[in-house]
């Protein structure tokens, strides 16, 4: 049975909990996949199941769910598919995104994931999990601090020390607790590191002997920062990092560059170096 983590947490008190069930109902069945009944859905979200049924049923009345009155379990619509497809229609229209994601799983045989920014956090925006693998504690919608998550440094490493600062700054000033300071020196370091590496490399982050190899889709096809993140088991990824970096940077090339075809200089991605630029020869 598919194991759902709210995505919700103390920085959303605000929102509307009808609001939040609602998404989460697609967000549940985008990971499970296939049809489901009530009691599926209810025991995956851990919501009560009037309020569940109750849900199911205006989505079903608003067309975003279909309902299969002989088998008693509903499923998403091509509408829910369409929705943000306008957003950024090279990467998202014609599914260049998520083929693109797949790919990258099917040669790496690791959780594959796109994160982006969500005010202080990293958030994953899509989750592609293993089979084997759907009771994992990455779901999609999940956040992460920003400054301290593989996601967020890749994402950080995008702005200035100087913005950095700043963010840090503002941040550290509303941390309740002294361990949710965020030592600034420490992190410029390592987003320099991320700089010239290209890549972030997490472990340990959230759960034991559990990394994440994060690195930022090209900023040349998506008018959003996104980065695409390869999880799994530490002593894996530390085995494999160079290949698995190397096939993210294969996959974005092979399946981006088909959305800029018509571009008379073409789509080339940009390979960075680990060494520094005295050192290149």
């Amino acid at each position: 049975m598919l194991v759902r983590v709210s995505a919700t947490g103390s920085d959303q008190t605000h929102v509307v909990k009808s609001a939040v069930r609602t998404l989460e109902i697609l967000e549940f069945f985008d990971e499970y996949q296939k049809p489901a009944n009530v009691v599926t859905v209810s025991e995956g979200l851990g919501y009560p199941q009037s309020s569940t049924a109750a849900l199911l049923r205006s989505l079903v009345t608003l067309g975003y769910l279909q309902y299969d009155a002989r088998a008693r379990t509903y499923i998403p619509t091509d509408r829910v598919s369409l929705l943000g497809s306008w957003i950024n229609p090279p990467l998202f229209e014609d599914g260049a995104l998520l083929r693109m994601m797949r790919a990258i799983q099917s040669r790496t045989g690791q959780l594959v994931l796109i994160g982006a920014r969500n005010g202080d956090f990293a958030q994953y925006v899509h989750v592609l999990k293993r089979p084997e693998a759907v009771e994992h504690h990455i779901q999609t919608g999940m956040k992460r601090p920003i400054a301290t998550s593989g996601v967020g440094q890749v994402l950080l490493s995008s702005m200035t020390d100087t913005e950095v600062k700043r963010l840090v700054h503002r941040m550290n000033a509303y941390a309740t607790e002294i361990g949710d300071k965020v030592d600034v020196a420490e992190l410029l370091t390592c987003l320099t590191r991320v700089r010239r590496r290209g890549y972030a490399f997490s472990r340990n982050r959230v759960v034991e002997n559990y990394g994440m190899i994060a690195i930022k889709l090209p900023s040349e096809l998506t008018s959003r920062l996104l980065v695409i993140g390869i999880g799994g088991c530490v002593n894996t990824l530390e085995a494999r990092e160079t290949e698995l970096v190397s096939i993210a940077r294969e996959e974005m090339a092979h399946y981006l560059a088909k959305q800029r075809a018509d571009d008379e200089n073409g789509f080339k991605l940009r390979v960075v170096s680990d060494q520094p630029l005295a050192q290149r020869a």
